[in-house]
């Protein structure tokens, strides 16, 4: 009996250590040295954060990123819905997959470009996002950064649709603390991730893999023949300079809505001539 109340209160003892633990370490530090300087969104659903790399001395370490940048919303909405993925334990064979839902874009565009237009050129945006309104423990959730460099977006991912959160990876001792920062920092740095055996990205006309890099997709302006097409770099009043051909932002959700159905619409095409092409084989 002695033995089960010592047992009992040890349990309680480190339950109590690691909860108020994680709960009083939360500051502005995320990732192993990087700070978190900026917020545009922070909820259940999302956040949007400016990050800042710091050397082993703690000293931010000097980029050459193309910030500020100030996006249209409708430029964004069509970058950000024209990124793709394979996901699934045997990723070869499988077909590609939006990674990003229309109320999901909806939700995030607002933020991200806010971060863009206040992150310096050492800065670069980190993005925890799943579907609106959606907070089931197994909701699937993304984890990426993004960064401009010349006239080229990086979006960098660590997790595309993954269902972890702290109920799932065992940490639902913790669920008195900020559970969506618990489920952020579950997460892997997207800087520090190579590949993925359960997903990779698909670059489609104008992007492609950084080298040796199946999570890290690059978006190259010019491919579009006009590099202000979806924003310009500068201060927050360049954005009033924004070339006449630029994507108008307008209405970011009707600009969304038709993006999203013209790449279901694409990718139900391809699946048709895929099953076509093999019927074909099939009756040779």
């Amino acid at each position: 009996m002695k033995q089960y109340i010592f047992l009992i209160f040890i349990s309680s003892l480190l339950l109590f250590s690691l909860t108020f633990g994680y709960s009083s370490s939360h500051s502005k530090e995320t990732h192993r040295k990087s700070n978190i300087v900026g917020v545009t969104v922070d909820d259940q659903n999302a956040s949007v954060e400016i990050r800042e790399k710091l050397d082993e001395k703690g000293n931010v370490i000097k980029r050459s990123f193309n910030h500020p940048y100030n996006f249209t919303e409708a430029g964004l909405a069509d970058l950000l819905a024209s990124v793709f993925y394979k996901g699934g334990e045997h990723i070869t064979g499988k077909s590609e997959k939006m990674v990003f839902r229309e109320d999901e874009l909806q939700n995030i565009i607002p933020p991200i470009i806010s971060a863009f237009s206040k992150a310096n050129d050492s800065q670069d945006i980190l993005v925890f996002s799943s579907p609106h309104n959606v907070i089931l423990p197994d909701t699937p959730r993304s984890y990426f950064c993004m960064f401009m460099t010349n006239n080229e977006l990086n979006i960098v991912f660590s997790a595309i649709k993954s269902k972890k959160s702290w109920l799932t990876d065992g940490r639902a001792i913790q669920m008195n603390t900020y559970w969506r920062d618990s489920n952020k920092r579950i997460f892997k740095d997207p800087l520090d991730v190579k590949r993925s055996s359960r997903w990779s990205l698909v670059p489609i006309g104008g992007q492609r893999l950084a080298s040796g890099r199946q999570n890290w997709l690059i978006i190259d302006f010019t491919y579009y023949g006009h590099s202000n097409l979806f924003g310009r770099a500068g201060s927050d009043n360049a954005s009033d300079n924004i070339s006449d051909n630029s994507i108008e932002a307008g209405s970011s959700v009707g600009a969304i809505e038709r993006k999203v159905r013209t790449n279901e619409n694409v990718i139900e095409e391809k699946k048709k001539k895929s099953r076509r092409t093999k019927q074909t084989k099939k009756k040779k």
